[in-house]
């Protein structure tokens, strides 16, 4: 089984501009409750990408609060190893130790029944169990439903959930990753070691695609 800090999936060394980075000085310099405010920012982000890939057999007997208590206590035990080597942004560190507490989630509930049993394991680690497709398309349709479409909201999230299945699954995931975690382009293609400019084309025809289903 692999090490949390063992990622050699993710291109190494924190980005230029971190956000992050003056939280992470302080708490090299000791003040380890620096990167505290940083985790509770993060935490609305962690939690849709928990909800989005938290298997539907594991409603209401497992809470994406008890996923991210579980990875925060993780996360500080791992923090002077990260500190020491920082071979990754911050976030994207966070996520990743979050996105394997998620996947022993399914592996203590599920066992090998899980979804995503069929995924390579480098991409389970790197992002996580797959995102639900019921949970991206009702997460797609939220924004957009009013009570007059409430009538065909099934069929719509039908077509939609159809239209995510037939994707690419490297183009999925950077849809998930981009549209519905919100992460930047930069980070996406860190995650999956794309260029820039080949992760954003692939957001913008996977994009393209699932409009396509609801138009």
């Amino acid at each position: 089984m692999s090490h949390p800090d063992d990622a050699p999936e993710v291109p190494a060394g924190p980005a230029e501009g971190d956000p992050a980075a003056p939280a992470l000085q302080r708490a090299r310099e000791g003040d380890v409750s620096a990167v505290g405010p940083l985790l509770e920012q993060y935490r609305g982000r962690l939690a849709r990408m928990v909800n989005l890939r938290l298997d539907p057999r594991l409603a209401g007997r497992v809470d994406a609060s008890d996923v991210l208590q579980e990875s925060y206590v993780e996360i500080t035990e791992r923090l002077p190893r990260y500190l020491a080597e920082e071979r990754m942004p911050f976030f994207l560190w966070v996520r990743f130790l979050v996105a394997q507490k998620l996947a022993q989630v399914h592996r203590r509930h599920l066992g090998t029944r899980g979804r995503d049993a069929a995924r390579e394991v480098p991409l389970i680690q790197r992002l996580g169990p797959d995102a639900s497709s019921i949970a991206v398309a009702s997460a797609y349709l939220a924004h957009s439903e009013t009570p007059s479409q409430v009538v065909g909201a099934e069929e719509e999230r039908e077509r939609v959930r159809q239209a995510l299945d037939a994707l690419n699954p490297i183009d999925r995931e950077v849809l998930v990753l981009r549209h519905f975690e919100e992460l930047s382009n930069s980070e996406v293609a860190t995650l999956l070691g794309l260029a820039p400019s080949a992760a954003s084309a692939r957001y913008v025809r996977a994009l393209q695609r699932l409009s396509g289903a609801v138009a």
